[in-house]
């Protein structure tokens, strides 16, 4: 990497939006190599309440086990404090809103257990609206529309990468705060269903929204045999779709887990199995396999002929903006 690269990235706030990967030491360690300074963890995505609450405590044992790599985020002062502190800020982030079942109250328990992120849907249908593989998108319940309302009251960061395309739209408008796709790419660009149409991109843009660009193969246009030129050639494309001040990176990264880690994933409710075909084994693209390799994208985007004011957006400040506008904190 180039002196200049490195610096750069040495002093940016670098926020990956969205992270599922089996946790643990190796996963921490790449972190901190990469230089991450934040990462949207997700603690549920099909669990109920109390396997939630279950996860959560899991979360709290590592936190104090790997204090020394890792420290709990619960606002934008936390992840300004992980930087100076040479750690990862941990953001708790829920991928379905099934853990609050039918229970509205319990989005302020999960506020208060340090949850600053939640996906609407998780591909099928919940309580609250559509996913984006469901049959019919009949977008928000009044049940979401209360749990929008809420969210934005209590600063909960509303995420909308896997939520069917009305209830993605329905969500936008009834939003009073920004939202965010923290993990999606084009539709326009990579034909699939779990990407997002153009004009729904511009609309959250409109509101003052980010997009997190995703590494995950199946959302680029050449799956498993993609590069880390091919991710840049998504992330400009939506810079000028939508603008430098609204484009992030939401790798996606499942780092270590197994197969039938996305069986249970993409399975959901139904008992005919996964949803959405995957080509396994998952290769990320070459060069950005893991968060170890972060400081490559970097010198990536500043290579592509981003200035380095463009690239530190990119790289973190845009979605730091984001939890600003929304957590107030």
């Amino acid at each position: 990497m180039q002196d200049r690269s490195r610096a750069v990235h040495d002093q940016a706030i670098i926020v990956d939006a969205l992270q599922i990967s089996n946790w643990g030491e190796i996963v921490f360690r790449n972190m901190r190599q990469g230089g991450l300074t934040a990462v949207n963890c997700t603690v549920s995505v099909l669990e109920n309440f109390r396997q939630t609450i279950a996860n959560i405590i899991e979360w709290d044992h590592w936190l104090n086990e790997y204090s020394d790599l890792i420290m709990p985020v619960r606002s934008t002062a936390d992840i300004l404090a992980a930087k100076k502190a040479g750690k990862t800020g941990i953001i708790f982030g829920f991928q379905n809103t099934t853990a609050i079942e039918e229970d509205i109250g319990l989005l302020s328990i999960f506020h208060a257990l340090g949850v600053r992120v939640i996906q609407l849907t998780y591909m099928e249908a919940n309580l609250v609206g559509q996913g984006c593989l469901e049959r019919i998108d009949a977008g928000l319940t009044r049940f979401g529309l209360e749990v929008v309302e809420e969210m934005n009251r209590l600063g909960i960061l509303i995420d909308l990468s896997h939520v069917g395309y009305r209830t993605t739209l329905d969500a936008i408008e009834a939003s009073a705060k920004p939202v965010a796709f923290t993990h999606a790419n084009p539709h326009s660009l990579c034909s699939h269903a779990r990407n997002k149409p153009d004009d729904a991109i511009k609309a959250l843009a409109k509101k003052g929204g980010v997009i997190g660009a995703t590494v995950f193969p199946p959302f680029l246009p050449s799956g498993n045999d993609s590069t880390i030129e091919d991710f840049i050639d998504v992330i400009e494309y939506l810079v000028e779709m939508v603008g430098i001040d609204h484009v992030a990176i939401g790798t996606d990264f499942t780092e270590g887990q197994p197969r039938e880690f996305f069986d249970w994933l993409l399975s959901g409710k139904s008992k005919r199995g996964p949803a959405m075909a995957l080509d396994f084994p998952i290769q990320n693209p070459q060069g950005i396999q893991n968060s170890a390799d972060f400081a490559n994208l970097t010198d990536a985007l500043l290579t592509r002929g981003f200035t380095e004011s463009e690239a530190s957006k990119i790289l973190g400040g845009n979605m730091i903006r984001l939890f600003k506008d929304v957590w107030n904190a």
